[in-house]
């Protein structure tokens, strides 16, 4: 229960709110806003600074290219299954089978005038930083490799420096996570109720168990490859996943899933490589959520899907959705472009999904252990994988 209940009162205090007090609980969303601001502004400079330290060691080593195929063939490999996996859950399961989906029925969404005034009204003025993964790898990774040709000169060590100052900062930034937590819950419940939820039941099910056993088969699989027990390894880093899940933001999880990877065995120059790729690229429990998603909506609106449709489907989501951040929205936003993009199903059925998508951790929770067991299949790969730290680490009569 380690790092279960400091998240959960305030999310059951945020609901209560939400539920007895509708007009005051949309008031705290702010605290969430901010929390996820903050953790923008400081995840990519340290994503950046990562892979910009790793990038240098490994190219004076000439280790990078190694280990960059590696990491780039498995995520091209799980992205793949990911999305094939989530079609097959979808036609198997059949979520929007029956479903009435029709305009007077979509659930209303709440107009921006109509909103009330935040309590900290400041934050609708204050950007976001958006930053596209993609380019944040193009400009580290030249940077890093350059700096290695000049292991002498002070920039490397500020570099370090840095990446140390930004960890101790999210470190400290987490302990406001359960007033995030809180502030998230409140909005959504008080914004939309539970009824929206109801009408949708099946496909909120029907995801979660194509994700629980996606998990469990497929990356069950990989993990069992690399030499590592998957139950033991998601009870390892069941905090971190409570973070996620709560806070809704997998970025959360980031400076303290490296820590305990790094314990585990991993060294530093694959999790600081392996890990900001992998939270761009390798991001299965999305891929599924847009494939089972794309299928919902074209059963529920009685569209076949042929294999032209299908094939276009699976490149523009692996495509759309490469570079996205993993905070919860951007796996509704791949797949509402995806759906715009192949003018199959009715866009304005996506409305639908979008008074759902805050129920979607599960989405969140594949990502993140896919980029736990990422770390360890590569680093298992490439040898250096520490087998005497994760047999102690992950050890049962060990609490992590």
């Amino acid at each position: 229960m380690k790092g279960f209940l400091p998240l959960a009162i305030p999310v059951a205090a945020g609901l209560g709110l939400g539920w007895f007090a509708p007009a005051l609980a949309v008031q705290m969303q702010p605290l969430a806003q901010l929390f996820i601001h903050l953790l923008g502004w400081l995840t990519y400079p340290l994503i950046f600074c990562m892979l910009v330290s790793s990038a240098a060691t490994l190219g004076r080593q000439r280790e990078l290219g190694r280990i960059g195929v590696l990491a780039f063939a498995y995520f091209a490999l799980l992205s793949l299954l990911s999305m094939l996996f989530g079609l097959a859950s979808g036609w198997a399961l059949e979520p929007g089978a029956g479903a009435v989906l029709a305009s007077a029925s979509l659930p209303a969404m709440p107009a921006p005038a109509e909103t009330p005034t935040s309590i900290l009204g400041w934050l609708d003025r204050l950007p976001s930083l958006q930053a596209n993964n993609l380019l944040l790898l193009a400009a580290a990774l030249p940077a890093g490799l350059l700096l290695g040709r000049f292991p002498d000169t002070r920039v490397p060590a500020w570099v370090e420096r840095c990446r140390l100052a930004l960890f101790g900062v999210i470190k400290r930034l987490l302990v406001c996570a359960p007033l995030a937590a809180f502030g998230a819950m409140a909005a959504a419940v008080g914004r939309h109720g539970l009824a929206p939820l109801l009408p949708l039941l099946k496909f909120i099910v029907a995801i979660n168990l194509a994700s629980a056993l996606f998990v469990l088969v497929v990356l069950g699989g990989a993990a069992w490859l690399a030499g590592m027990p998957l139950l033991r390894f998601i009870a390892y880093i069941r905090a971190e996943l409570y973070l996620v899940f709560f806070t809704s933001s997998s970025l959360a999880g980031l400076v303290p899933l490296s820590e305990k990877l790094q314990h585990l065995g991993c060294p530093r120059q694959v999790t600081d490589v392996v890990l900001p790729f992998s939270y761009s690229l390798n991001l299965a429990g999305t891929y599924l959520y847009i494939a089972m998603g794309l299928t919902f909506l074209a059963q529920a609106a009685g569209v076949r899907l042929g294999w032209h449709e299908l094939a276009w489907m699976l490149g523009m989501a692996l495509v759309s959705s490469k570079g996205a951040v993993g905070v919860a929205g951007s796996g509704v936003a791949t797949l509402a472009a995806t759906v715009a993009l192949l003018h199959v199903v009715p866009p304005e059925l996506m409305a639908i999904l979008f008074a759902i998508d805050r129920t979607m951790k599960c989405r969140l929770l594949t990502n993140v252990i896919g980029h736990g067991v990422a770390c360890v299949v590569v680093a298992a790969a490439d040898r250096c994988l520490d087998r005497k730290a994760l047999a102690h680490a992950l050890s049962p009569v060990r609490s992590p």
